[in-house]
């Protein structure tokens, strides 16, 4: 094992770590109703009625595992501040998310010591432009790939490029140093599988990013309106998102929101990523109320951080 190679430099960094705040709230609500039947054999038959309207209607709403797979489609049930839905309290709110509190993989981590790769091993991605929607998700905007032109090769196995967030301020920290802002470019395979991309962003040069200053018309049309989408006219190419001189680490994580669900090969780029003030602000847009939407660090337990050089 060895420190973080002095290569990166921890100067490139402006961020200190922020306590964060609820992103939302769980939604409530209540139903009542009463009727008085004019005789028995009515009542019996009102009765059936509203069983089946009940259960029909309930079915309806109720939300499945595949509504929380992703994670991020259930912002309102949970939060990121010390409270009932706080992180700490992820894995208490929901049967399916019990990982988020007794998993021994969870991400994000904070990186500070690593295992340095003797072979070099540049990342194999075939990027290519395509068409895209882009929604409010309350708590972040998503970049969606409507079609599957995006890949990426990990340990021989391939991937596709799904979708794209960001988290505002990062989420993987190093050196316990936490950045501006991190980009992540999530894939899938055909099992589902996931591989994510992160890049993490500074606002200590001032020098605006592409993929922001691409997005930015976008961002400005959702910004306040959970829920909503639009397309991307433009075909969008995510060939130039990764600077390809870059080392990176490589780990075995989880989803950093419910249901944390591991198994998530997360490779962190050493290039720390330009990004203007103005730009992370506009991150901020997302929600009406302006709310950091990072999970603190998990414990690294046994696992092993492995840096490559390329």
């Amino acid at each position: 094992m060895a420190s973080i190679p002095k290569s990166f430099s921890l100067h490139d960094t402006a961020s200190s770590p922020r306590n964060p705040r609820t992103m939302a709230r769980a939604r409530r609500g209540r139903q009542n109703a009463a009727a008085s039947p004019p005789s028995l054999a009515l009542q019996l038959q009102v009765a059936s009625l509203v069983i089946v309207f009940v259960f029909a209607f309930s079915s309806a709403i109720t939300p499945t595992r595949a509504d929380h797979v992703e994670g991020h489609k259930s912002h309102e049930m949970f939060g990121y501040e010390n409270d009932a839905t706080g992180p700490a309290k992820w894995g208490s709110l929901h049967k399916e998310w019990a990982v988020c509190g007794d998993g021994k993989k969870q991400s994000p981590i904070d990186i500070t010591t690593v295992e340095p790769q003797k072979v070099k091993e540049p990342l194999m991605q075939a990027y290519k432009a395509g068409a895209t929607t882009i929604q409010n998700r309350g708590h972040d905007y998503m970049l969606k790939w409507k079609d599957g032109n995006s890949k990426l090769t990990v340990q021989g196995k391939e991937y596709t490029l799904k979708q794209v967030h960001w988290h505002e301020p990062s989420e993987h920290t190093i050196n316990g140093t936490r950045f501006d802002a991190e980009m992540h470019m999530v894939h899938e395979d055909p099992s589902m599988a996931r591989a994510v991309v992160s890049v993490l962003l500074s606002t200590k040069a001032g020098q605006p990013n592409a993929v922001l200053t691409e997005m930015a018309p976008h961002f400005k049309n959702l910004a306040g309106k959970e829920k909503a989408e639009e397309e991307v006219k433009e075909p969008v190419d995510p060939s130039t998102w990764v600077d390809k001189t870059s080392g990176y680490y490589r780990y075995d994580g989880s989803l950093t929101t419910p249901p944390c669900t591991e198994g998530v090969i997360w490779t962190i780029m050493s290039k720390i990523g330009d990004a203007s003030k103005e730009q992370i602000d506009l991150l901020k847009t997302v929600a009406t109320t302006v709310e950091p939407n990072a999970r603190p660090a998990q414990k690294l337990n046994d696992r092993i951080v492995r840096y490559f050089e390329v």
